[in-house]
């Protein structure tokens, strides 16, 4: 059987259209999760709601719901988040060329009610064609784009499944994640000596320039298909005659190789310590793990089962390596399979947001296509 013309294309964008119109910033995301426990019930799975908006300060927890199967197959989890990076209120949709963006004077919202969308749709489906499946489970997480919060609350035993799919990937359908970066921040204090600029300079060791120079030494930017090197800010200096004393650096890199990443770690510290004790001053550096990289192996149940729901969509699968974060970097470094898949929204976190109706649909199929394909593998291997 295949997804391709079962997906309710109208109902689809209704649906995303109607999430969209549902403002749930990260940490605000009650509305939202309150309006999916009510559809999660009404398709016919048990929902509730967990406690991790208590670890930030958040009004929402995330959203853990089952769906029993029609047939005997392990488990399959389904992923999106409910947050987004800005607000949504006074969103007003606009459809052209079979395109949907807003007016331009709020974000879409696809990144990540498009995955919600699609989640739903599938769901909708398997309920009113009565399709075979084994059992989904559905996690809609809260705060995702202010730390990946909700995913980090998780643990393995809220879950029965080997390996789901997090629909949360700008690449086009068809495409999925086989890496992504870890993310590391860091922050460096400058130490210098303050003296006044122009009575007595010399008694003094001015921070900003060993900041400066230290900075001048790195390779900011991209470094491979998912390293780079960024400094964010900078903050010194208490007058325009004083020679300042301290300076505060902050900055982030990411790679999805542990050992290249450590290297990278390893490049700033040196880098720091080594002008700081060339002019004299010091550096206390501190570095924080925002969330770990990973890397699939092609051999993967969850990449097989992609392959198979993309294939049976019509399109061509594509593994990439991603740049960016995901929840499904948290679940995959804390032992779930998870595999993120291209759901096609562009230039997500900004007013020109935006996703095609014929991506919006496909991702649906895909996915649909995953859930009945592996159970139908599961029905051959069971009786071969």
């Amino acid at each position: 059987m295949s997804g391709n013309n079962l997906v309710n294309q109208e109902r689809l964008i209704q649906n995303f259209m109607a999430l969209g119109l549902i403002d749930g910033i990260h940490g605000n995301e009650l509305e939202i999760a309150q309006n999916l426990l009510l559809r999660l019930k009404a398709l016919g799975l048990e929902a509730s709601m967990d406690d991790a908006g208590k670890t930030f300060n958040g009004n929402a927890g995330n959203i853990i719901a089952r769906l029993e199967g029609t047939v005997d197959a392990p488990s399959v989890f389904l992923c999106a988040h409910m947050d987004t990076i800005q607000s949504t209120k006074n969103l007003k949709h606009v459809i052209k060329d079979g395109i949907i963006s807003s007016d331009g004077t709020t974000i879409l919202g696809g990144d990540n009610r498009a995955g919600v969308a699609v989640i739903l749709e599938i769901l909708h489906v398997l309920k009113e064609e009565s399709c075979p499946h084994g059992p989904i489970e559905v996690l809609f997480n809260v705060c995702e784009e202010a730390g990946m919060y909700g995913a980090k609350y998780v643990k393995k035993s809220d879950l029965k499944s080997e390996f789901g799919f997090v629909f949360d990937c700008q690449a086009s359908p068809g495409a999925y994640i086989i890496e992504a970066p870890g993310a590391v921040s860091f922050t460096a204090i400058f130490h210098g000596k303050s003296a006044h600029a122009a009575v007595s300079p010399e008694k003094g060791i001015n921070a900003i320039q060993i900041a400066g120079k230290a900075i001048s030494l790195l390779k900011l930017g991209r470094w491979d298909q998912t390293g780079m090197l960024n400094i964010g800010t900078i903050k010194g200096g208490t007058s325009i005659n004083v020679v300042p004393d301290v300076v505060e650096v902050t900055g982030e890199t990411r790679n999805a190789n542990k050992e290249k990443l450590e290297m990278q770690l390893e490049y700033i510290r040196s880098a720091f310590e080594n002008t700081a004790k060339e002019l004299g001053g010091s550096v206390e550096i501190k570095f924080v793990t925002k969330y770990g990289g990973y890397q699939f192996d092609e051999n993967s149940p969850a990449i097989d089962a992609a392959k198979r729901g993309i294939t049976a969509a019509g399109l061509e699968p594509k593994p990439i390596s991603y740049p960016g974060g995901s929840d499904a970097n948290v679940l995959n470094n804390s032992g779930f399979t998870a595999l993120n898949l291209g759901v096609g929204f562009k230039n997500a976190h900004s007013f020109q947001e935006c996703i095609a109706i014929n991506d919006l649909t496909a991702s649906a199929e895909i996915g649909l296509n995953i859930v009945l394909q592996h159970a139908l593998a599961m029905k051959v291997e069971q009786t071969a």
